[in-house]
């Protein structure tokens, strides 16, 4: 962890020098795609209303480390270590489709179905379906599909998300996030932690409920935040946001996790982000800290 933090500092001091170099204004609208208030989506609990432009490929590349929490916490188990590339495609005006395939370098000590390697692959879209007017919020609906690409996954879960943006005179933005998903087997990387032959099903039986680690079917949530600039050409932006929702395993409680980090548009092609999470319960279900950082390059044709 204090490898992390010092690793942090000395980027937040050294890349801002490197930035110098040119001048840029950005626009803060919602309509803004490239270099503007459009949100990492690779970073964050929450999604903005804002869709790549049409033309825009945007290529993407994630580093995420978490703490191993529960159920990862039952013995000795490693931090979660996680690179996650993607790339999202402004098909139309308004719409854009997207892919990201996680790989995970260590997931908790490397025990029986939880092995490193490729996990599956997500497949989505986003749909801005309305543009704000007067008081009203833009929306946009978003749905994704988690296709079994890793080793022992099957069947496919699936996610809506309604998505609420407003932007205010003064920059900020705020955003509100309602999803629902249906997970359809014992495809998470830490749900198969059940079939490690070396625990006592009873145990987890006893501690997890009547049902062990079996996930959740049908899962749902919502997310809160903010976003404003933190420079006057709007160029590095502050977030924030907070996350309720259902534990992913039967007989686990509520997830309250936070957020908070900063985005930074280094030109029209380049930005560069970190968030960092805690979770507010320390529940059971979940990490309990967590960093993320994402650099994503956009082209267009």
């Amino acid at each position: 962890m204090k490898s992390i933090t010092v690793f942090a500092c000395a980027l937040l001091m050294v890349v801002p020098a490197l930035g110098q170099e040119t001048e840029t204004t950005y626009e803060t609208e919602t309509t803004t795609v490239s270099g503007g208030a459009d949100l990492l989506r690779e970073m964050w609990y929450m999604d903005d209303a804002t869709t790549l432009a049409p033309g825009q490929v945007d290529l993407r590349l994630t580093f995420a480390w978490e703490t191993a929490g529960a159920p990862m916490n039952l013995g000795d188990s490693d931090d979660n270590f996680i690179i996650r590339p993607g790339i999202i495609w402004g098909m139309t005006e308004g719409f854009e489709l997207f892919a990201d395939l996680p790989i995970w370098l260590g997931d908790g000590g490397d025990r029986g179905a939880l092995r490193d390697g490729n996990f599956d692959t997500t497949v989505g879209f986003t749909w801005r379906m309305w543009e704000p007017e007067d008081i009203w919020p833009a929306g946009a609906l978003q749905g994704r599909a988690r296709i079994p690409t890793g080793d022992g996954s099957e069947l496919i879960d699936g996610e809506l998300r309604l998505i609420l943006t407003n932007e205010y005179e003064s920059g900020i933005r705020s955003h509100i996030n309602i999803f629902a998903k249906t997970v359809n087997g014992e495809n998470d990387q830490t749900a198969q932690f059940g079939s490690d032959t070396s625990w006592d099903v009873e145990d987890l039986d006893e501690l997890w409920g009547t049902r062990g680690l079996d996930p959740r079917h049908f899962q749902y949530g919502a997310v809160i935040g903010l976003d404003g600039p933190l420079c006057g050409d709007g160029a590095v932006r502050w977030v924030l946001d907070y996350m309720n929702r259902s534990g992913p395993y039967y007989g686990t409680s509520n997830m309250n996790m936070a957020e908070a980090g900063w985005e930074w548009a280094m030109s029209d092609a380049s930005r560069l982000g970190m968030s960092l999470q805690v979770s507010l319960d320390h529940s059971t279900s979940g990490p309990y800290f967590g960093a993320t950082m994402t650099y994503a390059y956009a082209l267009t044709y």
